[in-house]
């Protein structure tokens, strides 16, 4: 049974005669009662009663039409809603995203995008670059934008723009005059860190260690899943915070944060366009990526990229 047969056998239903269906399907009639027969053959049952007036739906071919107009129907929606795909007419993108990239990246890229492809519907899933990442492995997003590159076989990265990672204190903090503080200070304060798993957590980890601080040694007073959390916590006088350069611009700006440096420290990284290596994008994840590309891409070469992280699940 195959599509072709079932337009043939409705041809026959609705003109009432085998003649007549060969003539609006350009087939001879003894094509389209091989067709039927064939068809016939198949499920069991007669279709028609050939009479001299011509081709009659038994009651099984009356039941047999309801089922083959619904399956035509919906083989109809499909072709419109691949050709909407291919057009990039209301198709459903949906893509990861970690927190940094989540909030202050794919919101600038929207008007660009919009601009040049205003048929794309676009759902962003946000969460740590891990489980983001775990989310592309699983095929749950099309692609992913992340703030951490851990060593995965299935996915691939492009680089996008840098990022540098900061210590700031808000002003009930102790160090709030202070223009920088040796290492050794860093573990004498309460830390607000983002959640285990974030990019973010994994580039102050790998920077401390070149510089040869144990991170388990510093005083990690609180974690929290969100950066705008870490960064309320800090904006209120409890302890310091590693946070984005990109995130804490405003509060810099109208002094409700103060960056203090660390003698020897300096966190550098780049946000990253992932995809998995074994899928296709659809025209619509890559008019998303090369939209991204276009605003965020930086070229990174020789030492300027941060190492890769152990992939997520693997100790660190």
């Amino acid at each position: 049974m195959n599509l072709h047969q079932l337009e043939i056998f409705v041809a026959v239903a609705e003109s009432g005669s085998f003649s007549r269906a060969a003539e609006s399907v350009l087939l001879t009639q003894s094509t389209v009662s091989q067709h039927v027969a064939a068809l016939e053959n198949e499920v069991g049952v007669r279709l028609f009663d050939r009479t001299g007036r011509g081709a009659e739906l038994t009651d099984a071919g009356q039941l047999f039409r309801q089922h083959v107009r619904q399956v035509l129907a919906d083989c109809a929606d499909l072709r419109q809603a691949m050709a909407r795909f291919r057009g990039l007419e209301d198709p459903q993108l949906i893509i990861g995203a970690s927190n940094i990239p989540a909030n202050y990246l794919i919101p600038k890229l929207l008007p660009k995008l919009a601009a040049c492809h205003p048929g794309i519907a676009l759902s962003v899933i946000a969460g740590d670059s891990r489980e983001i990442l775990d989310r592309l492995v699983a095929g749950e997003v099309a692609l992913a934008v992340v703030g951490g590159r851990f060593a995965i076989d299935a996915v691939e990265y492009s680089p996008l723009l840098a990022d540098t990672l900061l210590l700031v204190v808000g002003k009930g903090h102790p160090w709030w005059n202070r223009r920088s503080v040796s290492r050794e200070e860093l573990a004498t304060t309460p830390l607000i860190t983002r959640e285990l798993g974030s990019g973010s957590g994994s580039a102050v980890d790998q920077a401390l260690q070149q510089a040869g601080l144990d991170p388990a040694a510093l005083k990690v007073a609180a974690r929290f899943g969100s950066n705008e959390a870490v960064k309320q916590a800090v904006v209120g006088g409890f302890g310091a915070a590693f946070l984005s350069s990109l995130s804490v611009e405003r509060e810099l700006a109208c002094g409700e944060l103060a960056v203090v440096l660390v003698e020897g420290v300096t966190i550098a990284r780049h946000f990253w366009l992932a995809v998995r290596r074994d899928r296709t994008l659809s025209p619509a994840a890559q008019a998303f990526a090369a939209v991204l590309l276009e605003l965020y891409r930086e070229k990174v070469t020789g030492g300027d990229a941060p190492p890769v992280a152990p992939a997520p699940g693997r100790s660190t």
